[in-house]
């Protein structure tokens, strides 16, 4: 223990006891260190009672190390250091006095010094070891062998200190004076360890040279030692830390040297061995590949052989590139001298690799390139289809059954071809092939013999149409002329091809598009040349586009709906038309109509279809078929629009007039026979709008309510559904909202003969004055005027209208007017003449007449004559100005006229304006057989055409004879009375226009 330890208990104890308590002993000591082989003299006291004797103790109370003999003057004399109480008592055991306070006695430590002439024991030899003490004298020196405290060996006393060994061990030594108990501390502890025969060798991998980054293993090998045995390695001499029995690197150059090493056992130790030296090469070695032969024996091998530069010690890795492995496959050699034998065409590569005791392995670098070719079967030369449109020639295919990248070589006629491909395009000729890979090789196949006959086939496509829809059916017929036993080959090649002379496609799809030809073999190799080539296009069935005209209904008058848009019409088409008719079924959905075949269209007809005297608006669509009925789409629907409201279906507006200003708000009512109304319309572009009022407007009812804008101009109609349609209203918008104006004129056609008043407003619904109007773009009066007023409006009144006010007009509209019918007129010649104040038209008309009762008289029959009168009105139309015909009925006794006056449907602008044409149908009774020549026959009937304005220009007749009378000799038939002639009476600028006709 130390002496700041005892001085610590010591003054812990002191505080234990208390200080100041009577009765309590003091131990003092002369002092405090004993000296080398000397005492420290303790004295115990008391100051009362008197007559006591005194204990000392050494060590802490309670368990006392030590009790020294009683003395009643108190003073000991002590030799070892400790902890030293003391208490004084009465004979008899009664204690008087407590426990003093410690006291604490040092020894004074001398330690031994021992020391050796050498550590290691020579073989045969000792070691002499010297324990030594400066002080005291007197000394005798005990050595000891083996650790502390329990000494395994105690060699003798020795006084001088000097001892001879012969083993190794750990040793220490004391020294002590004989006689008393004085001891020294022991010595350090000194190892003295045997030498041992045993030969050390340092051995490593068994090749030359070493190569940076190779791993290796240096390995200590002690002979017939035995085992435990710790390592020591040393470099260049340069001593280095003890390691196990086998020192690993993984080399640069630097590990370059002399190594050897050296072993420990407990107290054993062998000397340094010899030195193994390392060379370490910095660059990493290439392996060579090399191959006798390349081509592989159709059922051999060839010999790879791989090695290393300059080195040992090598295993080796094989790569292969080849069709029956991965693109990378290794292997290693099973031959320790790295040769491989190789039965499978493909590329070679090699490479070394060596390792120490463990992983990783050290590689080389990879070998070049070797490449090694299987010979395989001979190729086969088969004919094959042929893609090219070359006519006389054929196809023919290097066949080779092992898959791989080949390249072709062709020879014909022994020659080599100009060609690397598989298949080659062929004339008449021997020929033979082979192929080669990268690791394949197959010879020349065998020479076959190509003939081709002069006889070219002629392709016929039946029917024969330029343009063919999925779902019809077409025959190609392959027709060749001379021989027989012809096998039919056909281009494009595909698994249905017959190998008839007849292509038959029962339901043409889109994949059937192509360009076809065909052509005969006899044999393998004999064929014809090619036919011509039959293009082939399959397309969707097309949709018509469908047009009617007129598009406003005139009364009386026929519609011609035309079916166009078919590219190929003449291909045997036939046209079907339908009636489009509100379907109860599709009435918010799109295309809102369901379509009735109309009567006369069962087995189709030509383009155009007409319809004779329609007095409603209707639509209807067309569609086309030919063949076995492949039908095209339907058109879109068209329109023909009547003015005329009638009872089943009409519609009113609200305000009662066209025009109408920008964001006013405008009603369309239907009324008819039905409580449910759709209201459709055309706007924009002139296109159909599938869209009904319920979207762009508001339907209540049977009443659409509309906030206008500029887009919504255009052509309006009522719906039922129960199938009516209604008549059409046009509906234009004035856009310039702030300043501009509008014509208040009538939205249904007026009745000729009743009054008309045209007026002309702004925005503030104010009836503006100081207005000129325009009739045609014409202005009516030269002075302005707040109306205008028709007091008995005629046909000649219809047409556009416009206002203009300040500067600014109007847009214009179509005022129509609605003819009324005759039923008498004067059968006397006279009064038919007085209709003109012209003089110069009356003769005109005489001279017409002449010419129509000569033509009678030829026809030896009844004529009927129909003229045709021309009247310029300047006047531009649009789509919106419907076409009128005025009708009367003219009587003479049992003989009936009708005259008919037409007014020609406005042309788009001014430069393609067309004059106005009238019509006059003559119906007479015969004329008999004894008529004057040159002059009109009693009783004769004339009709008077009257022309449109006043100041109209000459008028000329031309004649063109509808029917004619059969000719009979005697008396005329019933047929001749009932002959036609139809007389055209055109203006002078009418008459210049159709020179042609």
């Amino acid at each position: 223990m130390s002496d700041q330890a005892l001085i610590f208990i010591a003054v812990l104890s002191s505080l234990l006891h208390g200080r100041g308590e009577e009765n309590k002993a003091t131990l003092a000591a002369d002092i405090t260190t004993i000296p080398p082989g000397g005492s420290v003299t303790l004295t115990c006291s008391a100051d009362k009672p008197a007559g006591l004797t005194f204990e000392l103790f050494r060590g802490r109370p309670p368990n006392y190390q030590t009790r020294v003999s009683p003395r009643s003057d108190g003073v000991f004399n002590i030799t070892e250091g400790g902890i030293y109480t003391c208490r004084g008592y009465r004979p008899g055991g009664n204690v008087e006095t407590t426990m003093s306070d410690d006291v604490i006695i040092q020894n004074t430590e001398i330690k031994a010094t021992l020391t050796a002439d050498i550590t290691t024991i020579p073989p045969g030899g000792s070691v002499t070891l010297t324990c030594s003490l400066d002080k005291p004298a007197g000394l005798t020196f005990e050595l000891f062998k083996g650790r502390p405290p329990n000494h395994p060996t105690r060699v003798s006393a020795q006084s001088h200190g000097v001892f001879s060994i012969t083993e190794g061990e750990i040793y220490t030594c004391r020294g002590v004076i004989t006689g008393t108990m004085f001891i020294t501390s022991e010595s350090d502890e000194v190892t003295i360890s045997n030498t041992v025969s045993n030969r050390v060798l340092v051995s490593q991998p068994n090749w030359t040279p070493i190569y940076k980054g190779e791993r290796i293993t240096l390995r200590c090998e002690i002979q017939d030692g035995g085992t435990e045995w710790t390592y020591e390695w040393k470099k260049n001499n340069t001593n280095s830390q003890s390691s196990s029995e086998h020192m690993i690197i993984t080399v640069t150059e630097a590990d370059s040297g002399e190594y050897s090493c050296m072993g420990r056992r407990g107290y054993e130790l062998t000397g340094w061995s010899e030195a193994i030296k390392l060379t370490v090469s910095s660059h990493k070695p290439r392996a060579t590949l090399k191959a006798k032969e390349t081509i592989i024996p159709a059922g051999g091998s060839v010999t790879l052989n791989c090695s290393v530069e300059r080195s040992t010690g090598w295993e080796f890795f094989w790569h292969k590139y080849g069709p029956h492995y991965p693109a990378d496959e290794s292997f290693r050699n099973t031959e320790p001298d790295g040769t491989f034998s190789v039965s499978e065409g493909g590329k070679y590569r090699c490479l070394g690799g060596r390792r120490g005791r463990g992983d990783p392995i050290f590689t080389s670098e990879t070998s070049e390139e070797v490449k090694i070719q299987k010979t395989v079967s001979k190729p086969t030369v088969i004919q094959r289809p042929n893609w090219s449109l070359k006519e006389d020639k054929v196809s023919l295919e290097c066949f080779i059954q092992e898959e791989a990248q080949w390249t072709y070589e062709w020879r014909k006629n022994k020659l080599n071809y100009n060609s690397t491909s598989k298949i080659i395009t062929a004339d008449s000729g021997n020929y033979s092939c082979r192929g080669t890979s990268d690791y394949l090789l197959a010879h020349w196949s065998d020479v076959i013999t190509l003939t081709s006959y002069p006889n070219k086939p002629s392709l016929i496509l039946q029917p024969n149409w330029s343009q063919i829809y999925r779902g019809e059916k077409i025959t190609l017929r392959c027709e060749i002329q001379g021989g027989t036993q012809w096998t039919y080959e056909w281009r494009p090649t595909n698994r249905n091809s017959p190998t008839s002379s007849e292509y038959r496609i029962n339901s043409a799809t889109n994949a059937d598009s192509g360009e076809y030809s065909c052509r005969g073999n006899r044999g393998r190799f004999s064929s014809t040349p090619w036919s011509n080539v039959v293009k082939i296009t399959v397309s969707s069935p097309p949709q018509p586009v469908l047009s009617v005209s007129p598009s406003w209904l005139n009364p009386g008058a026929s519609v011609t709906l035309s079916c166009e848009g078919l590219e190929h019409q003449p291909a045997g088409w036939r046209f079907f038309w339908y009636k489009a008719v509100p379907d109860p079924s599709k009435w918010n959905q799109k295309p809102f109509y369901s379509y009735e075949l109309l009567p006369g269209s069962t087995n189709g007809t030509e383009q155009n279809f007409i319809i004779n005297g329609p007095t409603h608006t209707a639509g209807f669509v067309c569609r086309a078929g030919r063949e076995q009925l492949i039908y095209t789409d339907y058109s879109e629907p068209k329109f023909i629009w009547s003015a005329d409201p009638h009872p089943a279906a009409s519609l009113s507006v609200n305000p009662d007039r066209v025009q109408h200003f920008r964001s006013e708000s405008v009603s369309l009512n239907c009324e008819g026979k039905t409580a449910e109304w759709r209201v459709r319309r055309f706007i924009g572009r002139g296109e159909l709008s599938f869209m009904t009022c319920s979207i762009w407007g508001k339907m209540t009812g049977s009443t659409c309510t509309i906030k206008i804008y500029s887009s919504d101009s255009g052509m309006y109609w009522c719906e039922s559904k129960s199938g009516e349609f209604s008549n059409a209203v046009n509906i234009s918008v004035q856009d310039d909202y702030y300043d501009g104006i509008i014509l208040l004129s009538p939205v249904h056609p007026v009745t000729e003969g009743d009054p008309v008043t045209l007026r002309c407003r702004n925005k503030d619904q104010h009836l503006l004055s100081n207005v000129f109007f325009y009739h045609n773009d014409k202005l009516i009066h030269n002075d302005s005027r707040e109306e205008l007023n028709i007091s008995a409006v005629s046909k000649s009144d219809e047409g556009f209208y416009k206002c203009q006010h300040s500067g600014k007009d109007s847009p214009r509209s179509w005022m129509s007017v609605r003819v009324t019918f005759t039923t008498s007129v004067s059968s006397s010649f006279p009064e038919m003449l007085i209709v003109g104040p012209v003089v110069g038209i009356v003769l005109i008309i005489f001279i017409i007449l002449l010419v129509l009762l000569w033509c009678c008289r030829r026809s030896r029959g009844l004529r009927c004559i129909r003229s045709k009168g021309s009247q310029t009105r300047g006047q531009s139309s649009t789509t919106n100005q419907p076409e009128s015909h005025e009708y009367r009925s003219l009587s003479h006794e049992n003989a009936h006229l009708y005259d008919t006056i037409g007014s020609a449907e406005a042309a788009g602008n001014a430069a393609d304006e067309h004059p106005e044409v009238t019509y006059s149908l003559i119906e007479m009774k015969s004329f008999g057989k004894e008529r004057r020549q040159g002059g009109p026959e009693e009783g004769a009937v004339y009709s008077e055409v009257k022309t449109g304005a006043a100041d109209s220009t000459p008028m000329y007749a031309e004649i063109d004879p509808k029917k004619k009378a059969k000719e009979k000799k005697g008396n005329l038939g019933p047929a001749a009375a009932e002959a036609v002639v139809y007389s055209e009476i055109r203006s002078a600028p009418g008459l210049r226009n159709n020179a042609a006709m």
